[in-house]
């Protein structure tokens, strides 16, 4: 049982938030890289979109400061090393679904001992 169940679904909820964000600007990553946008301004809006959202998300973690804040910080750092590219190489999605993980693993364990 959690130490305050409110605080634990508020954390929950907002590393949810995080991952869900971030997952959505790497689909639109991934659909600009392969040319899917019907135009360079639709590319630029999604993008737009995308990195603002995930920006939302990461402050949220950012500001309480406790948890798996680096890791989300590396997470996003991986994202926008992909925004800086017009083709991804190989071992790019890699680097970032590892990132994934490994703040997927932080946040079970930070919401296991809180």
């Amino acid at each position: 049982m959690p130490k305050d169940p409110l605080m634990y679904l508020a954390r929950r909820d907002a590393y949810a938030a995080f991952l869900t964000a971030s997952d959505a600007e790497g689909a639109v990553i991934w659909r600009r890289v392969e040319g899917r946008y019907d135009s360079l301004d639709a590319a630029l809006a999604a993008t737009r979109e995308s990195y603002a959202a995930t920006q939302a998300a990461f402050n949220v973690l950012d500001v309480e400061g406790v948890g798996p804040v680096d890791q989300a910080r590396e997470l996003m750092d991986r994202l926008r090393e992909l925004h800086r590219l017009n083709v991804v190489p190989d071992d790019a999605w890699e680097t970032y679904t590892a990132a994934r993980a490994a703040f997927v693993t932080a946040a079970r364990g930070f919401l296991a001992r809180n």
